[in-house]
């Protein structure tokens, strides 16, 4: 996408030419040294959005536990090829990304699962088993 051919994940290869993923840049816990982003970030949803048709709301509190992060370095470029960040933290970071036209195309920097349960599914695992259920 955006022609990044050479697109990386810092994890993977530090020295990936074009770092797409890399440590989160603002920890909200430092573990052993590194930078972990890790526990719950409010997350603003843009209006219009795949993410805010799904929450009906324009503000979320979701449970994080990574250390990687869309490059912002990149971000302008992505944006430009079609890539839309539908959610933001309060600092900016990219924390929920789509693509239009497909049935769904939703990525997240938090984990739907840990708060989901049998009783009470997280809204986003909702939305992903209805557009499979409906192909």
């Amino acid at each position: 996408m955006a022609g990044l051919k050479d697109a990386g994940h810092t994890e993977d290869d530090p020295n990936t030419p074009v770092p797409l993923l890399v440590l989160a840049a603002c920890s909200i816990d430092s573990t052993a040294g590194t930078t972990r982003l890790s526990g719950e970030l409010h997350i603003n949803i843009k209006p219009g959005s795949l993410a805010s048709r799904i929450y009906q709301q324009s503000e979320i509190t979701e449970k994080f536990n990574c250390n990687y992060e869309l490059n912002p370095v990149y971000r302008g470029k992505l944006e430009a090829a079609g890539l839309k960040v539908s959610g933001e933290s309060d600092n900016g970071g990219a924390r929920i990304i789509e693509l239009s036209g497909f049935r769904f195309f939703l990525a997240t920097g938090f984990l739907p699962q840990l708060s989901s349960d049998a009783t009470h599914p997280h809204p986003l695992i909702m939305a992903y088993l209805e557009a499979a259920a409906n192909i």
